[in-house]
């Protein structure tokens, strides 16, 4: 696989499916870890400080991750947006032609409280791409 996407918000599911990304990934592809935080209009967020931790824990995420991925044969991108979850997912693997859309079954989210297992059910169903859930 050239180019993959891996739904990261943290959580064990999450680790779960960067791992099979990172035994899938090809030599020169680029791996994108995508977080996404819910938007204010979804009332998540108690105010709007808790919004700007949210999403600033979200940049932490990611840029520890990719930190901790180290240097590699292939690209690895930190993205990070808001809006629902699985819109979000689906419209950056079109958007980045990405060959492949992988997440983890459920867990726990270091981002918003929502779990993925509800994400992964709505882009299994919508994304034009493959998609690969992890258990």
């Amino acid at each position: 696989m050239r180019r993959i996407l891996v739904g990261f918000d943290g959580s064990q599911g999450s680790e779960k499916a960067l791992l099979k990304a990172l035994s899938l990934i090809e030599e020169g592809g680029e791996l994108i870890l995508l977080a996404v935080i819910p938007s204010k209009a979804e009332k998540s967020f108690v105010d709007s400080n808790a919004y700007r931790l949210a999403r600033k824990r979200a940049h932490q995420i990611v840029q520890e991750k990719i930190r901790e991925i180290g240097d590699t044969f292939f690209d690895v991108t930190g993205v990070v947006e808001v809006g629902d979850a699985a819109d979000k997912i689906i419209e950056v693997a079109n958007k980045k032609d990405c060959d492949l859309i992988i997440l983890g079954r459920r867990g726990q989210s270091e981002i918003s409280p929502s779990t993925l297992g509800s994400v992964a059910e709505k882009v299994v169903t919508f994304a034009y791409k493959p998609v690969m859930v992890v258990k």
